[in-house]
């Protein structure tokens, strides 16, 4: 009787200890898309040092305070912003380590469109999150991603979060636009698009074609109105 209440005993344990692995790894798995996530925002953002780029990385943990939160209401409250960055010393090679950062994020980046989708359905929650994930995919790594076809039927999205147009993203959204229209079954993702999205995308070529650089620039200009039919 009393071999069978160990056995029962044993198995109890494997399976607490079976939990507590599967929380870990969660726990785990959502601090590296959060840490990369925000190495992505700092490459976006072009952080000039590597102290800069660090210390992003490091708050990845912080949230803003809601609108009905209140400091004093915190118990035991020290001004400590954020301890985990008080753990680690400051580097004496702040370029090269910047460099490897920069490097390491690039190599993060989804590789299919369903990496894509994943990333972008869990941590894209808005407009600006978007664009900067789009944008450091870039329209290159882009096209190869979405060479068969746009996954997820994401491509209104896509026009979405790159409204209002920005000059200094205008060459970034037409290269963009350029590798989306290459995937095989671009067509049928324009066939999804809903009535709103297609006004977004009305708009976007608008907005592109009045941006002053692409005035001044025939080249670029010319894409825009190739790129405009082709997304009619």
């Amino acid at each position: 009787m009393s071999s069978a209440k160990s056995s029962h005993d044993d198995d109890h344990l494997d399976f607490m200890k079976l939990e507590k692995e599967v929380v870990n790894a969660v726990i785990s798995d959502e601090k590296y898309w959060r840490e990369n996530d925000a190495k992505i925002r700092a490459v976006e953002q072009r952080v000039p040092t590597y102290d800069d780029f660090r210390e992003m990385v490091l708050a990845a943990h912080l949230k803003p305070l809601e609108k009905d939160d209140r400091i004093s209401s915190i118990k035991n409250f020290t001004q400590v912003w954020n301890q985990v960055a008080e753990k680690f010393p400051k580097s004496t090679e702040s370029e090269n380590l910047l460099s490897n950062n920069i490097n390491q994020t690039c190599q993060n980046l989804p590789k299919s469109g369903q990496e894509f989708v994943q990333h972008w359905k869990r941590y894209c929650k808005t407009l600006i999150d978007k664009k900067a994930f789009i944008f450091s995919v870039g329209p290159k790594r882009a096209e190869e991603i979405f060479h068969t076809e746009i996954s997820g039927g994401l491509l209104g999205e896509f026009v979405e979060c790159f409204l209002p147009v920005e000059d200094q993203d205008t060459e970034m959204i037409v290269g963009l636009l350029e590798a989306f229209s290459k995937s095989q079954r671009f067509s049928l993702s324009m066939t999804f698009l809903s009535k709103k999205e297609k006004e977004f995308v009305k708009t976007l070529f608008q907005e592109l074609s009045n941006r002053q650089m692409v005035l001044e620039n025939d080249i670029l200009k010319s894409k825009i109105l190739k790129l405009q039919e082709i997304f009619s």
